[in-house]
């Protein structure tokens, strides 16, 4: 098969993760190309040749595969090449069954970074979810997931901070946080921004958190917006990453 053809099985290869790209174009590399080794440069010329915008660091990217446990790709003196394991997965994917597969997998992946164990459930729902095609639902689920894992982190370290930045914004000064009950009188836009005057979130953290925000209100409602798969992934993906596993 060639690269188009593998390429034409991903539903929107854009918005997929650096590292997934990297990953499945690697791949897809090898199999049109029938070789075993390939090259950082190689993988950056099939990036240009099939007109997709390349990562900012290959390189860099082709590294991380190489430090999964199990890692997706090895190096030796002959270039890259992917693990057994990992090339049998995606052979079966690409190759032989469908390509939702390969997306449970990835998200299935996220659990491991997850601690606690009603956390990693509640997670594996969301995701449970997003593998029937109730999107939305699991969109809705992450975003529970990820404020609940922000109210006991407060709860644990930080409830003095919260309940100073409270009264230094003035709208909820009648509200003490003492429990986690207490956080569901705060609108939760609100809540983003006073965990933000608290420092408990860094700007960063508080852009991530609005942009999600806003995502998740749209599909809490019924309306014509279209929510797809790659969305959802990068969804739970950029959530899981950068804030539910810094907080738990």
């Amino acid at each position: 098969m060639t690269v188009i053809e593998l390429l034409d099985k991903i539903d929107d290869f854009d918005n997929l993760t650096a590292k997934e790209q990297v990953r499945l174009l690697s791949f897809f590399h090898c199999v049109s190309h029938q070789k075993e080794y390939f090259t950082t440069s190689d993988i950056k010329d099939e990036f240009d040749a099939q007109k997709l915008r390349q990562p900012a660091n290959v390189s860099n990217e082709l590294i991380k595969l190489s430090s999964t446990k199990p890692p997706i790709i090895l190096k030796d003196k002959k270039g890259w090449t992917f693990h057994r394991t990992a090339k049998k997965e995606l052979d079966e994917i690409y190759l032989g069954s469908s390509h939702k597969r390969a997306i449970s997998v990835t998200l299935r992946d996220l659990l491991k970074a997850i601690s606690g164990k009603e956390q990693q459930l509640f997670l594996e729902e969301a995701i449970t979810c997003f593998e029937i095609k109730a999107f939305r639902a699991s969109v809705i689920m992450t975003w529970l997931l990820c404020l609940d894992t922000i109210y006991e982190y407060i709860l644990k370290h930080k409830t003095s901070e919260f309940n100073a930045a409270i009264q230094a914004h003035g709208k909820y000064k009648k509200i003490q946080i003492v429990k986690k009950d207490d956080f569901t009188d705060i609108k939760e836009s609100d809540f983003i921004e006073l965990c933000r005057v608290a420092k408990i979130v860094t700007g960063d953290i508080r852009k991530i958190l609005d942009e999600k925000l806003d995502f998740r209100n749209t599909c809490a409602h019924p309306n014509t917006i279209v929510v797809n798969e790659p969305k959802v992934i990068s969804y739970i993906d950029d959530l899981v990453t950068n804030v539910i596993t810094k907080y738990q």
